[in-house]
């Protein structure tokens, strides 16, 4: 007797979990909630090479640069890690409530016979916080940590309560 194609297919359909035949690793364990979580995730996958932008494109690449902000009595302080720029490749500008700050540099490099060129750019902006002296704003750059101090006003400070036994 001879089986077709058909029928070993039907087999397998109905073939219970956890036997040689079952083929789907997360329903051998008979736990549903993690064959919705393989599908939740393989959905994920599939958004993420759909709408995410191409890591390759040559369109700005959206890095997420890491960055701080500390809020000391005297000043509220930014420190973001930008490596490889300079000083000069920063552009920094408060714009109403708005601090943006921006580095762009680039590198054209050639030998015998190679060519490469190499480019990165940072940007982040943010809404200051309220009571900042913009006048006394200032930024520093060093060994790759870009440091933007935002000076509060008298009013920003703040003063301490006393508590009355």
């Amino acid at each position: 007797m001879t089986t077709t194609v058909a029928e070993k297919k039907q087999e397998a359909k109905e073939t219970k979990p956890g036997t040689a035949l079952s083929r789907d690793p997360w329903q051998t364990l008979g736990l549903p909630s993690l064959a919705r979580m393989r599908q939740e995730l393989d959905d994920l996958w599939n958004k993420f090479f759909t709408e995410v932008p191409a890591l390759w494109s040559a369109e700005r690449a959206d890095v997420r640069w890491a960055f701080d902000v500390e809020d000391q009595p005297e000043a509220y302080v930014i420190k973001a890690e930008a490596p490889g720029f300079e000083p000069k490749d920063f552009h920094i500008d408060l714009r109403g409530d708005k601090l943006v700050m921006q580095a762009k540099r680039s590198e054209e490099k050639k030998e015998k016979g190679k060519e490469s060129f190499t480019a990165a750019e940072f940007y982040h902006a943010m809404t200051i916080p309220p009571h900042v002296d913009a006048d006394k704003i200032d930024a520093t750059y060093k060994q790759g940590i870009l440091q933007v101090n935002l000076p509060k006003t008298e009013e920003g400070k703040g003063r301490k309560i006393p508590v009355k036994g």
